[in-house]
């Protein structure tokens, strides 16, 4: 499956910096909807995201094809979540 990766850093309330990659399949180009599996991501992990995700976080990155655990985490949630640093566990479950 090719997927588009769409680059994301976030702010923090307490100023700390979070960096993660939404991913979702290469055809899909709602970029409101991107956005909400951000923030859906974001409460997911219990951070206060009271500025939303927008286009200033969040761009289209690049296209590159999906490993087995992310399609199939994709073919069940519409997206999946790469962390790369920021979070409280820096290891990637993906």
């Amino acid at each position: 499956m090719e997927i588009s990766v769409y680059d994301t850093v976030f702010k923090k309330e307490d100023g700390t910096l979070l960096k993660f990659d939404i991913l979702v399949p290469s055809h899909f180009n709602d970029l409101e909807k991107i956005y909400e599996f951000a923030n859906s991501f974001l409460k997911s992990e219990k951070i206060n995201a009271t500025n939303l995700i927008s286009a200033d976080e969040c761009v289209f990155c690049h296209l590159e094809v999906a490993t087995k655990a992310i399609e199939d985490d994709i073919k069940q949630k519409g997206f999946s979540i790469f962390k790369h640093w920021g979070f409280e566990s820096s290891v990637n479950k993906i």
